[in-house]
C-alpha cells in the first residue's frame, strides 16, 4: 500500500537508450541516478526525524537493494541500531507516532524524481563518452 503516487513518463525512452549501453554502463549510470534521488528523500527524513540526541537522524541512509532478477531499488530505511525510530515513526500504545519517513516521501517526491532524472542524464552522457574511445 502506497501513501502517495509518483508519474514518471519517458521511460520507454530511457530503456532504449540504457540498451545502447553495455550492462555494466547502464546499471552504473541507474545506480548513480537513484542514489541521488533517493538521497534527497533520505536528507528530508533526517531533517523531520525527531531531535531528542541526533542519533536517530545520523542513522538514516539510503541502502541499495537488488534481487534475484537483477532489479534495483533504494531503500530509506532506519538500521536495527537505531530501532527506536520505528517506534517514533509507527507509535506505540505508550506513545503517539512522530511519523518523519512517510512525509519525507511524501513531501521529496517530485523533486527527488526531478533529480534523479537530471543525475541520470548526466551519467548516461558519461558513459556513452566513455563507450566511444
Amino acid at each position: 500500500m502506497s501513501d502517495f503516487d509518483v508519474k514518471i513518463e519517458g521511460l520507454d525512452q530511457l530503456e532504449r537508450v540504457l540498451l545502447e549501453l553495455s550492462e555494466p554502463a547502464a546499471r552504473r549510470a541507474m545506480r548513480k541516478g537513484m542514489r541521488v534521488g533517493a538521497n534527497e528523500v533520505r536528507n528530508e527524513a533526517r531533517a523531520k526525524a525527531p531531535k531528542a540526541s541526533g542519533r536517530l537522524r545520523r542513522r538514516i541512509r539510503t541502502r541499495e537493494r537488488s534481487d534475484e532478477q537483477g532489479w534495483m531499488r533504494f531503500a530509506i530505511e532506519v538500521p536495527t541500531n537505531a530501532f527506536w525510530g520505528l517506534f517514533q515513526e509507527r507509535g506505540t500504545s505508550t506513545q503517539a507516532a512522530q511519523p518523519f519517513l512517510r512525509p519525507a516521501a511524501s513531501s521529496k517526491a517530485d523533486v527527488a524524481v526531478s533529480k534523479m532524472r537530471d543525475a541520470l542524464r548526466e551519467a548516461i552522457e558519461i558513459e556513452m563518452r566513455k563507450a566511444r574511445r
